[in-house]
């Protein structure tokens, strides 16, 4: 079987620089940052392996085969599972002091100071039975003795990412030197640097939010979406489009390359008020990723990173992308005719 085409217009950034190499670089010989990176590296070798799976679809099982639910009630499948297990187990071996998944009520625990690990091993795994996007997100704090690192402030991330299972396998992460994006090389069966300091364009007319339940919206989300919807006829005067993937990570890597604006907002459904997404875990570091990369992430009154977590699995209102967009909502949130 041959090779990739060869694109006449490669990335003009492209210089084959391994994710491994970048990081050793950035370490240098520095001990703590030694510690991050060796995380970040346990992270992409489960992704490595657990790229295989996903590409193997029905060949491995049914990979959309349910098992039963989390103790949160989220339906859990199979490949749930066996992610949690391989990301938790190379953590482990890796240094983690503890790790919080998705898929377990409590965090484990190895040791009792250092750096945590939080992670969500396998974001849209609705998606994972029809091939579309699926991912990983992780998020890397370091804390002492008696402290709980999953509900400190996303302030305290020293490092955090995502890995985005498409049609590629990429990687969009951050050691507090800019937002660094990689694809995973079948020649060499490494994460390479095809991006560096990448930052998201300003101002968007892309929008990622799930329109089924507009019934549900609250006023000032709803008013939002009216005013983008009546297009260049209405206040906003342009028009706007929609992309929409199922998975937070899916939207994450496109907003990224493209901009755009996400938003999973509380609701009137019950189980909703507080939206979707898991505060820890997914949520900050999405706002680190935001962060690094000149976005906004807010719950649309507060900068996700100055947000305290109110439980290892609470959820939080989500709104990322482009920052004149996020700043453009979160007027509305914030405007007492909505209240």
């Amino acid at each position: 079987m041959s090779g990739p085409l060869q694109l006449l217009d490669k990335t003009p950034e492209a210089n084959c620089q391994s994710v491994g190499d970048y990081l050793a670089a950035w370490a240098g010989q520095n001990t703590a940052r030694l510690r991050v990176a060796a995380l970040v590296e346990a992270v992409l070798d489960g992704a490595k392996t657990f790229s295989a799976t996903i590409a193997a679809g029905a060949i491995a099982g049914d990979p959309g085969e349910l098992i039963g639910y989390n103790t949160d009630g989220d339906m859990q499948k199979a490949i749930d599972v066996a992610s949690h297990e391989l990301f938790l187990n190379l953590l482990k071996a890796s240094g983690a002091a503890q790790v919080l998944s998705e898929e377990a009520q409590q965090p484990s625990f190895f040791e009792d100071h250092g750096l945590g690990v939080a992670i969500d091993p396998l974001d849209g795994s609705g998606n994972v039975a029809t091939g579309a996007p699926v991912g990983t997100l992780f998020s890397i704090i370091p804390f002492q003795k008696g402290e709980d690192p999953f509900l400190k402030c996303g302030r305290e991330q020293v490092a955090a990412g995502y890995v985005s299972f498409g049609n590629s396998v990429d990687l969009g992460f951050s050691v507090g030197d800019g937002l660094i994006l990689a694809t995973l090389s079948d020649e060499t069966g490494e994460f390479v640097v095809v991006r560096k300091r990448v930052t998201i364009e300003r101002e968007t007319s892309s929008l990622a939010y799930n329109a089924s339940v507009y019934r549900h919206m609250r006023p000032a989300i709803r008013s939002y979406v009216d005013d983008c919807l009546s297009g260049k006829e209405g206040t906003r005067q342009r028009d706007f489009n929609m992309r929409w993937i199922g998975a937070a990570v899916g939207d994450l890597h496109r907003i990224i390359l493209k901009g755009g604006l996400f938003f999973y907002a509380g609701d009137d459904r019950p189980g909703y008020e507080n939206g979707r997404l898991r505060h820890v875990y997914e949520a900050n570091p999405v706002a680190f990723l935001m962060q690094a990369a000149d976005g906004k992430a807010t719950d649309g009154t507060i900068d996700i990173l100055d947000k305290p977590p109110a439980s290892h699995h609470g959820r939080t209102p989500l709104i990322f992308g482009s920052a004149a967009e996020v700043d453009v909502l979160s007027q509305y949130c914030s405007n007492p005719l909505y209240a």
